[in-house]
């Protein structure tokens, strides 16, 4: 009797092998410590967990598509094997884990709520008092006073524009997203406007960073490339799918050597 990884001659392709890594303890650790790369790491994949480490989970997306391939059955362990004792049915894994990403994201959503969006008020200007110099008296032999000049006093310049709260706290998450990880300019407004940022305060603050986009590519191509294998054409449309624009996402995959 054929068993579930006998190769019947005639099949379409022969099964995945199935190694010893057990799909329960991969699914449990990539829900709970994925943001961590702790899954990666329990299916030897060392390199890319230590990466997942540093970028928090990719800011959540790397976290996400690691959990959605355990579910799916396409997580491999570093030999490429199939994981262990997998459901035929993951309705409960699924149920379980759409609910602990939907508590992660309302808790998210509470934070950035409680940081509210207030302005500064600028300091109360000080009233400028003039004063006026009175001329000398006429003395008894009747010496002419002379005439002094009044100097035009130019009016001060205007106050440049206050930067708002929220503007500099948009800067400021902003900046944090790009320490660890790297954006398209779409894909960075859209990921402060999910933290909660206004589009315009979003606009604002990535604009006034204005980092080297073609860099960003670069660098996000060579995220992709550390944990999967891609073409030429499909690592240009993974960048372009980003939000990277067409010259951008040609300079990335250019840059990682394609």
């Amino acid at each position: 009797m054929a068993t579930a990884n006998t190769y019947i001659p005639g099949d379409s392709a022969p099964p995945t092998p199935v190694g010893d890594r057990n799909f329960t303890t991969a699914w449990i650790l990539s829900l709970i410590l994925g943001t961590f790369g702790i899954d990666r790491f329990y299916l030897g994949k060392v390199g890319t967990g230590v990466l997942k480490l540093l970028t928090l989970g990719g800011v959540g997306i790397w976290y996400l598509i690691d959990l959605i391939l355990i579910l799916t059955g396409g997580a491999r362990d570093k030999k490429g094997m199939a994981l262990a004792n997998e459901p035929s049915s993951k309705k409960t894994q699924w149920i379980i884990s759409a609910a602990v990403v939907a508590f992660f994201l309302l808790i998210s959503a509470i934070n950035n709520a409680n940081g509210g969006t207030q302005t500064t008020s600028a300091p109360a200007e000080k009233p400028i008092v003039e004063t006026t110099t009175a001329a000398p008296a006429a003395t008894k032999t009747a010496t002419p006073t002379p005439t002094v000049k009044e100097e035009a006093v130019e009016p001060p310049a205007p106050a440049a524009p206050t930067e708002t709260l929220s503007q500099r706290n948009a800067k400021s998450k902003a900046q944090d997203y790009l320490d660890y990880s790297s954006f398209s300019r779409s894909g960075l407004i859209g990921q402060l406007e999910f933290e909660g940022f206004s589009i315009d305060d979003a606009t604002y603050a990535v604009d006034a960073i204005s980092p080297d986009w073609n860099e960003q590519a670069a660098l996000k191509a060579a995220d992709y490339l550390a944990y999967s294998s891609f073409s030429r054409q499909g690592l240009l449309d993974q960048l372009l799918f980003e939000g990277f624009s067409q010259s951008e996402a040609e300079y990335g995959v250019t840059a990682v050597g394609y």
